[in-house]
């Protein structure tokens, strides 16, 4: 008999916390397809055997950056964070 154990202060984000819509040539079936293969692609990010994340926080974001990068480049209209928005001088 096998007895799993989970941890209610896992790291580990469920999903992005992010909101992604679809690209203006984009129907549902190609933004669901593609939002899976970026979640997917964000969880191994974040799994990498780097290192886990040391807080849950610090994996979300971690999680919400790959997965952002990801539906950008497969030309989804993704939210710009303000941390990355740079004031030209």
């Amino acid at each position: 008999m096998f007895i799993f154990i989970l941890n209610s202060c896992s790291t580990m984000p469920a999903g992005p916390s992010v909101l992604v819509l679809p690209g203006d040539d984009k129907d549902f079936n190609q933004f669901h397809a593609d939002d899976v293969a970026c979640r997917q692609y964000a969880n191994e990010l974040i799994t990498a055997p780097q290192k886990e994340p040391d807080s849950k926080e610090e994996g979300q974001q971690g999680y919400d950056i790959g997965y952002i990068q990801c539906m950008y480049g497969k030309g989804h209209q993704v939210p710009l964070p303000e941390e990355i928005v740079y004031e030209t001088l």
